[in-house]
């Protein structure tokens, strides 16, 4: 009845990011991201009824990395060389889950960063971003 009920690892301890630049594979331990439709009501068309166009697509997400990010960091944010701390476009980022799917994200800003340091714990950070593409591989 329930064919596809099959349970799948999808994100955990084999989930990693990859970014240019950064030497390779950097486990991470969360992940989420949302498509969203942007949509606009059209109102001048044949019928009386409103028609809802779709004008693109918005992905957005997060990851955390456990310990130490300042590479990651440095890939997605300037060095403030010029007095102040701006995002910069990363052309691609690809986040692999425990069964080998690739989310290869294009055109992707980093616009919130946060860090975590707990008095009794390892120190985390979390990074929120952008995207213009998201490909499923």
């Amino acid at each position: 009845m329930y064919n596809n009920n099959n349970p799948r690892k999808e994100v955990g301890e084999n989930c990693t990011l990859e970014l240019p630049g950064d030497g390779g594979e950097t486990p991470v331990s969360n992940v989420s991201y949302t498509e969203e439709a942007n949509t606009s009501e059209v109102q001048y068309t044949d019928s009386f009824a409103q028609s809802i166009a779709v004008t693109g697509v918005t992905y957005s997400g997060s990851f955390e990395i456990p310990g130490n990010a300042t590479e990651t960091r440095e890939i997605g944010w300037d060095d403030g060389s010029e007095g102040t701390t701006l995002p910069k476009y990363v052309p691609q980022m690809t986040i692999v889950d425990g069964q080998d799917n690739a989310y290869v994200f294009s055109n992707v800003l980093f616009n919130s960063h946060n860090k975590d340091i707990p008095s009794d714990d390892r120190t985390t950070q979390s990074f929120d971003f952008m995207a213009e593409e998201l490909i499923e591989e």
